[in-house]
């Protein structure tokens, strides 16, 4: 596995409430499929070189050179056939609701740009992430287009309340959301689904996962760690890391060539 070059800059002060960051990736590439879990959050994802290939339905599928990846339940499968250059905007889960009163559609699946924001502003952001020599330089010249294409509504409020609630570890279940919006489970699921276009029960289950993969990449014991995210047994959180990651959580421990797309987050949420 090559080692991956990794750039991540913040969003600015104006943008922070819809995009988490800007983030660089080159890699050298290999054979070896490389797999990246869900965490909640959808990217803009904006190739500078020959797009990776992606396991869709059993056939390995060439990417777009611009697209978002929609909300993600699954772990998603790429194997590289050249090096890989690629910028990307990290939106925050609840932010996918400004681009499309169904963001739903898009699970688990990758959707042109163009066919979101229009042809003309999906080349214009290509354009500028092909020009730029780093996300600071990006951002300096694609934050006003940004901020037009996300436009701040009720959905991004409501969404937010209810992500920042279950990532802080207020609450780690629907029934404690619902308890303390004081509104019924159905209504926050359908809150979660208007805003980040994954159910109530997903973005559990994500943010779960996560907690769990960052104690397993410190060296936590394997039993404390199940019992400290929440899964039932040991079992449980066998199955769900090969759901999320494609493997289990033994393997988890060794570094993976995408493991940077995770653990600046993990780093600031901490």
């Amino acid at each position: 596995m090559g080692q991956a070059d990794y750039q991540y800059e913040p969003s600015g002060a104006g943008l922070d409430d819809r995009i988490e960051a800007v983030w660089h990736l080159r890699h050298g590439g290999d054979d070896a499929p490389q797999f990246i879990a869900p965490d909640g959050s959808c990217e803009i994802i904006l190739h500078r070189a020959t797009p990776p290939l992606e396991l869709r339905e059993g056939n390995w599928i060439r990417q777009d050179e611009a697209f978002l990846y929609g909300p993600l339940d699954r772990v998603l499968k790429l194997q590289q056939t050249g090096p890989m250059d690629v910028m990307g905007i990290r939106l925050r889960p609840w932010a996918l609701g400004a681009l499309g009163a169904r963001p739903t559609h898009w699970r688990n699946r990758p959707v042109p740009l163009a066919g979101i924001i229009g042809s003309g502003p999906a080349g214009e952001l290509l354009a500028h992430a092909r020009k730029a020599g780093d996300p600071r330089a990006f951002r300096a010249s694609a934050d006003a287009l940004l901020d037009r294409l996300l436009p701040r509504n009720d959905t991004l409020a409501a969404g937010r309340a209810l992500v920042e609630a279950l990532e802080s570890g207020v609450e780690i279940t629907t029934a404690g959301l619902a308890r303390r919006f004081a509104v019924t489970e159905r209504t926050i699921s359908r809150r979660f689904e208007r805003a980040c276009g994954l159910t109530a029960r997903d973005m559990v289950r994500i943010v779960r996962f996560h907690h769990a993969r960052d104690a397993i990449k410190r060296g936590v014991d394997l039993v404390e760690v199940a019992d400290m995210a929440g899964y039932a047994d040991q079992a449980h959180m066998t199955r769900e890391f090969r759901h999320f990651a494609g493997i289990t959580p033994v393997p988890a421990r060794q570094p993976a060539a995408y493991d940077a797309l995770y653990t600046q987050r993990s780093t600031d949420e901490m």
